[in-house]
């Protein structure tokens, strides 16, 4: 089995969502067809045979087939535990030399890693799940000073009651700016990131301006923290304790994940994936925690993962956020439809639907420009019309 590779330059960031308005399809040529049966443990199935319409689905292909330079780059829907739809599209590979610039021209396909971003941070989210369920951290509330007592000239203060929950619900009350400057620009904070010597204490040290666990502030360092806390307690680097207990049992044969210089893994983004493979660690949240026989996470964790522990300021939906999940309704023919999700920088979004049994993933390459066709209106105006 192959293990997740580190790579050791290049940049994540914070994600964009515009709706644009919609075109009329000009293109009835798509033909649905069952994704591919193959050997990665997924079933696959057709939409009817799950009490599912396939003609929205066929209204969304010839929609996204008809508009220009749309950078969408793959669609997956797994309903019920099932692969009902699969579809990719030509775009370019993601280049971090500057971040977000095109690199090669391709035909994306289920073996192609890519770049997910801040879909990252959810992914970190469980593996600081799954060290809880290890018994390698005891509590979200245990404190930062706990972990890092080398940092105790650092952690003074209100400083010095910041807990993971803090980190992992967005709510430390530590700035960071990844917006103000380009990403690449070395004024950016997470090109700090990958300039310090150590990355944990430049976050740690930022300047305290809200009370921990008072109010929703983003902030892509705290993530990196976390993963700093899962090295800590388990004792291993952060991408062996990935590979043993997430990627390697999950059969995840893919898989990069950038690294800074420092020799810390970049916690909050960097990580590349085939988009079957993260589709499996979003339907642990459906399935208990379990893939097969394998219990990964507690259904405590998971139910804590999705509650709305705070209100967020994101521009792309009133909403809450939970543990690295960003949490809101969906609203379609007059049904309302809770929702939480992994968002990525480009339009790199998992959108787990809990009560319907849906998982839909998207990739996209809207890195530096506004994508034309928003991710957010295929799934209220088409794929919720399945259900």
């Amino acid at each position: 089995m192959k293990n997740f590779k580190l790579f050791l330059s290049g940049f994540l960031f914070l994600f964009v969502v515009v709706s644009c308005e919609k075109e009329e399809s000009i293109n009835s040529d798509y033909i649905y067809s069952v994704p591919e049966q193959v050997s990665d443990g997924w079933l696959c199935n057709s939409p009817e045979n799950l009490a599912m319409d396939t003609m929205p689905l066929i209204n969304m292909m010839n929609y996204v087939n008809s508009t220009s330079n749309h950078n969408i780059h793959n669609i997956l829907i797994l309903k019920d535990g099932k692969l009902v739809f699969e579809e990719y599209f030509d775009g370019y590979l993601y280049s971090s030399d500057p971040p977000g610039s095109n690199g090669e021209y391709i035909t994306y396909d289920r073996e192609v890693d890519h770049f997910m971003a801040s879909v990252t941070k959810s992914v970190t989210s469980v593996l600081v799940g799954i060290a809880q369920y290890e018994g390698f951290i005891n509590s979200v509330d245990e404190k930062l000073i706990d972990y890092f007592p080398e940092y105790s000239e650092i952690l003074v203060g209100e400083k010095a009651d910041l807990t993971i929950k803090d980190l992992i619900t967005m709510t430390s009350g530590l700035t960071f700016d990844e917006n103000t400057y380009p990403y690449g620009d070395p004024r950016n904070d997470i090109s700090q990131l990958f300039n310090s010597d150590d990355p944990i204490a430049y976050v740690l040290s930022k300047e305290q301006t809200t009370s921990p666990g008072t109010s929703f502030f983003y902030n892509s360092g705290t993530t990196n923290v976390l993963g700093a806390i899962v090295e800590k307690a388990s004792g291993m680097r952060l991408i062996d304790f990935g590979n043993q207990y997430l990627f390697d049992p999950l059969n995840i044969k893919g898989g990069i994940w950038q690294a800074f210089p420092s020799g810390y893994l970049f916690a909050s983004g960097g990580l590349f994936l085939r988009p079957r493979e993260l589709m499996k660690i979003g339907y642990l949240f459906l399935n208990n925690g379990t893939w097969g026989t394998h219990q990964f996470l507690s259904e405590d964790w998971i139910s804590d993962s999705r509650y709305p522990h705070i209100a967020t300021n994101a521009i792309f939906t009133p909403g809450s956020y939970g543990y690295q999940w960003w949490i809101r309704n969906f609203n379609t023919e007059g049904n309302t439809y809770k929702c939480f999700f992994a968002a990525g920088w480009g339009d790199q979004y998992m959108f787990v639907f809990p009560d319907q049994e849906l998982i839909i993933e998207f990739n996209c390459g809207n890195y530096n420009s506004y994508g034309r066709i928003s991710p957010f209106d295929l799934v209220e105006d088409y794929i919720l019309k399945t259900l």
